[in-house]
């Protein structure tokens, strides 16, 4: 018996509910599940599971050792993983948090590139809320600059900058009388990000402002991208969100001068002992490929 296998094998039960399904994804026997959580709970002189014929419950012990068990084992995985990827293959699970409109179109859009280049490496894309701050069990968080943040247990490290302005596609717009005016955009269908169709204020460069409204609302990005493509209406976003429509020609610029003020993406990531090696090559990946 060891530390590392019996945590290792008392995560499993709690996540996958039964020592049977705990056994089979572990290949071994419910028997020596059984054994190692006796040993555990032995080493440890509490009990971490109240056992019956239909159920397993977690005791306050137990809840504790899997949540700080849990992060022990994932840091020792990724040790592991990064000790020996310095000398070979780099492998392993890149956990990646982002907010949607980050995660479904400037991640979504490139990570097969980077999958093919590391094959051995799995992605998990986790969304998180608009601003929220980084999570310590994430390998890396993609966000916008995040105000006033300052942290001793995290990296943080600009990606690129970025001016969302309007797009549309060229059905729409020859559809629809030509746009030389900012103010024009008040008689025009704009697609809107959120989860309410009331108009929205926006504020651009040198001050200006603009009121926006339409008949198309959404808080997916990917819906409002396409309905863009689709000639529903004219969308305020960022070039690198669309840029591989306007790359195949789908969206092309509407008052491309009138931009709203720039900001930045940045990748954060927690400070650890061992190096982040494949935290290192996606960030420098991305920076490759967006940062231009």
């Amino acid at each position: 018996m060891d530390w590392i296998t019996c945590a290792k094998s008392y995560v499993t039960v709690v996540e996958m509910g039964s020592l049977a399904q705990a056994a089979t994804k572990l290949n071994t026997s419910s028997s020596a599940l059984s054994k190692r959580l006796a040993w555990l709970e032995n080493q440890l002189g509490v009990q971490l599971l109240k056992r019956t014929t239909r159920t397993l419950t977690m005791t306050d012990a137990g809840r504790l050792f899997y949540q700080r068990g849990k992060l022990l084992l994932d840091d020792w995985t990724q040790l592991v993983s990064e000790t020996t990827s310095t000398y070979g293959e780099v492998s392993g699970v890149l956990r990646i948090g982002a907010p949607l409109a980050t995660g479904s179109r400037l991640l979504v859009n490139n990570i097969g590139e980077f999958l093919s280049a590391y094959p051995n490496i799995q992605v998990e894309l986790h969304t998180l809320a608009p601003g929220q701050l980084p999570d310590p069990n994430l390998d890396v968080v993609i966000t916008r600059e995040l105000a006033d943040f300052n942290s001793a247990s995290f990296i943080a490290t600009k990606l690129f900058d970025f001016q969302p302005r309007f797009f549309a596609s060229p059905t729409y717009l020859a559809q629809h009388p030509p746009i030389v005016d900012p103010e024009q955009l008040l008689h025009h269908n704009c697609l809107l990000y959120g989860s309410t169709s009331h108009p929205q204020e926006h504020e651009f460069e040198h001050g200006r402002k603009l009121r926006l409204s339409g008949n198309f609302v959404s808080p997916n990005p990917e819906a409002l991208v396409n309905a863009a493509v689709a000639g529903l209406g004219i969308i305020l976003v960022g070039d690198v969100t669309v840029r591989k429509e306007l790359d195949q020609g789908l969206l092309v610029p509407v008052l491309p001068d009138v931009r709203q003020p720039k900001s930045a993406a940045y990748a954060y990531y927690p400070k650890l002992e061992y190096n982040h090696t494949k935290t290192r090559l996606f960030i420098d990946f991305l920076k490759q490929k967006v940062g231009h």
